[in-house]
């Protein structure tokens, strides 16, 4: 169908797609030579009997439109009407994103950013609504990111006068996620209708989820009787006030939610920051304005000044820390408190938990110096996960930096050395995280890889930095700095995979790396039975980028590899057109209904059936074979990902309950624990009881479903054998939750003791060379540690 050349004073540039009332076109003003788009609805598309009535509708709704003066709502120009009959609004031009994109791509948006985002349409709908105008149809389509992230709220196109004699009640406008009850109910609707579903893309941008979800009648059925699961039940960010607003906006009677697009800012805004404000304290390392700032609830984290030690006199901190946003927490923070001693960290640095303090700590000064003494006697600090659940593909990793004062880059540049050491915990967070996926060996063997592509990419995975220590010198002549954080450990996993495919490398995986194929197809029910079931791309890959989301590769069989998949992926689905008729409106929808779905899963290696499904997920209906067919693709990927791969592929950190007997005494204790903190192989430690004879503690440890002693005797016994000179530690019993450890007498020589203390950490003494060489420039160390 070609183009027309103008329609009224604009010419025609190119067709822009089809809108809800006919064809939106591109256009110039010519007179001033404006970008346009042109809404257009020609007479002969409507019924002859309704066609002057909808034609004034729509003028009627775009003087309704043009009344609007605000800079976030698309403004409307003018109405025409061309000789032809095709009625028109020529309104402004936008470039930019619609915030239904992010969403599609999964795009997470931070507290501030939902802020600035809501705030801007809401100030919108209060405009909008000041003037009489309901907008009828808001939702993530409507509206429009520019590029500065300025909001525009697009499609009044929908809006009805309050007092116009064409509003008619009965009638449902919208789009079914977003409406409201009264929308649903055929109900006359005013401005409290948008702020209900402005509370519904409130919702989404807090857990990426939509409240309401389902067929079409499910859909109305939960917006009429059902409350949604509240953001901070999936979203650790998200704290009570704003599940309290989420609430109000989505209240089912509209005298129960915000009177007006105002009063839902104000409250929005007070929430966000309380949730900023009342759930953080800011803890300074140093003089300046820069701090890293950790959340909690019932406490404030400070960091004290650790008791020096026959020490040098201290000098200035760096004058640098990272800003964090951490997720709320409620309740009490998960940390062992000591009767004596608040609570300090692994390696000589010091994690501190002091209730109901008033103000930040003090700074803390970095001390150069060789140490005189060990620190004295503190507890631990263990690193537990949040209360609240994290994020799927997040995992809480703690990790210790370590920097070597004696190198002459950090010669009078305190700043520097700092830096460097926060840098290097940073990337210890990483290496644990690779070593969830890949074998400690191959971790080594292509270290240098890792660290030129990933390991100095931290701003890419860590989600937040939930607690960051001040650093501190030890005996061996290194200072160390403890950080713990969330990471996005599906993010690197997907990243290794991309990795293995750019640089042509195998690594040697935990568990294996499977190669997954994929084969989805679908029919009618009601069709020709001896007809044999097509393949639906669609469906497949929709499958496809939720295995890869996953972290698992995806193969094509067909594609001539001579490699063949390790597992496939076979479905058949069947569909069934119905129909149904809405009873407060009288409109009638047709559906497509699952009627049956098999999914499998074979090992192609000994041909066994790993995994079938045949029971069909609830609320399974769709407004059409398209959209059918990628939602199949999207639940068949959800479910076997959930119920095959975290079976077969553990990837997550296990609890290990460690119990070490046979210690000669506190110090032992202390330097032992610190050393098994640091392991490549610990994400974090909680520690349950310690004296001067043993401890207990839990330890949180990769290594997939390998055996639990066998994890234990490589990732951490091993290494501090090599440390020690001899094998100190033995496995006296082990069960798939604990073992039980025992420290040999022979260890007990001063001699023996002396290296745990004065050489390096054994995770260092471990390391790849290039690790270690990154680290200790000291010739001498470097080459007893190398020994």
């Amino acid at each position: 169908m070609s183009l027309p050349a103008r329609l009224g004073k604009y010419d025609i540039l190119r067709e822009l797609g089809q809108g809800a009332m006919g064809i939106v076109y591109e256009g110039r003003d010519p007179v001033i030579d404006r970008r346009v788009a042109i809404k257009t609805l020609k007479r002969e598309q409507l019924e002859r009997s309704e066609a002057d009535e909808v034609i004034a509708r729509f003028k009627r709704e775009a003087q309704a439109a043009g009344r609007l003066n605000h800079p976030n709502v698309v403004a409307i120009y003018e109405y025409g009407e061309a000789d032809d009959g095709t009625a028109f609004i020529a309104m402004e031009f936008v470039q930019g994103r619609e915030l239904k994109d992010l969403f599609e791509a999964d795009e997470r948006i931070p507290l501030p950013m939902v802020g600035r985002l809501m705030g801007q349409l809401l100030d919108a709908l209060g405009h909008a609504h000041r003037h009489g105008v309901t907008h009828r149809d808001i939702k993530p389509a409507n509206i429009i990111l520019l590029a500065d992230n300025t909001v525009k709220v697009a499609d009044f196109g929908v809006a009805r006068i309050e007092s116009s004699n064409l509003t008619q009640t009965g009638t449902v406008i919208g789009t079914p996620s977003y409406m409201s009850p009264e929308q649903f109910m055929g109900q006359t609707v005013d401005g409290r209708s948008d702020l209900f579903s402005a509370g519904v893309v409130l919702y989404q941008l807090l857990t990426g989820e939509k409240p309401f979800t389902g067929a079409l009648t499910t859909i109305m059925h939960k917006v009429l009787k059902e409350d949604p699961t509240w953001p901070s039940v999936l979203n650790v960010h998200v704290n009570a006030r704003l599940d309290a607003v989420v609430r109000k906006a989505l209240a089912k009677r509209p005298d129960d939610r915000f009177q007006d697009a105002a009063a839902f800012r104000a409250a929005l805004d007070a929430a966000l920051l309380a949730s900023a404000d009342d759930d953080a304290t800011v803890v300074t390392l140093s003089g300046d304005d820069d701090a890293t700032l950790v959340t909690q609830a019932d406490a404030t984290l400070a960091t004290p000044t650790p008791t020096p030690v026959d020490r040098a006199p201290a000098v200035d901190s760096p004058p640098r820390a990272h800003p964090v946003n951490t997720p709320a927490r409620r309740g009490p923070l998960p940390f062992a408190i000591a009767a004596a001693a608040l609570v300090a960290v692994s390696a000589g640095v010091w994690f501190a938990l002091q209730p109901t303090a008033d103000a930040p700590a003090p700074p803390v000064a970095v001390e150069v110096a060789p140490p005189a003494a060990a620190p004295a006697a503190l507890v631990p600090a263990p690193s537990a996960v949040p209360e609240r659940a994290l994020d799927p593909g997040v995992t809480v990793i703690s990790a210790i930096g370590l920097a070597d004062p004696s190198d002459p880059r950090f010669a009078n540049d305190q700043a520097a050395l700092a830096g460097a050491l926060r840098d290097d915990a940073r990337r210890q967070i990483l290496e644990k995280a690779v070593a969830l996926f890949v074998d400690p060996k191959s971790v080594n063997s292509h270290y240098a890889l890792l660290q030129d592509k990933l390991l100095g990419r931290s701003g890419d995975f860590i989600q937040a930095v939930l607690e960051e220590a001040p650093p501190e010198l030890g005996k061996d002549g290194l200072m160390a700095g403890a950080v713990r954080a969330a990471v996005r450990v599906r993010q690197v996993q997907k990243s290794l995979n991309q990795m293995s495919e750019d640089e042509r490398v195998d690594f040697i995986r935990n568990n294996g790396d499977p190669k997954i194929s994929v084969a989805v197809a679908s029919r009618w029910a009601d069709g020709d039975p001896s007809a044999p079931a097509q393949r639906s791309p669609l469906a497949e890959n929709m499958l496809k980028q939720h295995v890869q989301g996953f972290g698992f590769r995806t193969w094509n069989d067909d594609a001539g590899s001579q490699q063949a998949a390790d597992f496939s992926i076979d479905g058949e689905v069947r569909f069934k057109r119905l129909s149904a008729t809405l009873a407060a409106s009288g409109l009638t929808i047709e559906k497509v209904v699952l009627t049956s779905w098999t999914v499998r899963c074979t090992d192609r290696k000994t041909g066994e059936e790993v995994y079938l499904n045949t029971e069909i997920p609830e609320g399974a209906s769709w407004g059409s074979e398209e959209k059918a067919l990628a939602d199949i693709g999207k639940r068949v990927g959800e479910q076997f990902s959930r119920d095959f791969f975290l079976s077969h592929f553990h990837f997550a950190g296990r609890k290990v309950r460690l119990d070490i007997a046979g210690l000669p005494g506190q110090d032992t204790t202390q330097a032992l624990l610190r050393e098994i903190a640091s392991m490549r192989a610990v994400l974090g430690t909680e520690v349950l009881r310690m004296d001067g004879a043993g401890a207990a503690l839990n330890a949180d440890m990769s290594g997939g479903l390998a055996d639990t002693s066998q994890n234990v005797q490589a990732g951490i016994l091993l290494p501090l054998s090599r440390k020690l000179g001899r094998n100190c530690l033995r496995v006296v019993s082990s069960s798939p939750e604990a073992v039980a450890l025992e420290f040999e007498a022979a260890c007990r020589e001063p001699s023996v003791l002396a290296r745990l203390e004065t050489l390096p950490p054994a995770a260092l003494m471990d390391a790849a060379p290039a690790r270690r060489e990154a680290v200790v420039r000291d010739p001498e160390l470097l080459k007893r540690i190398s020994i």
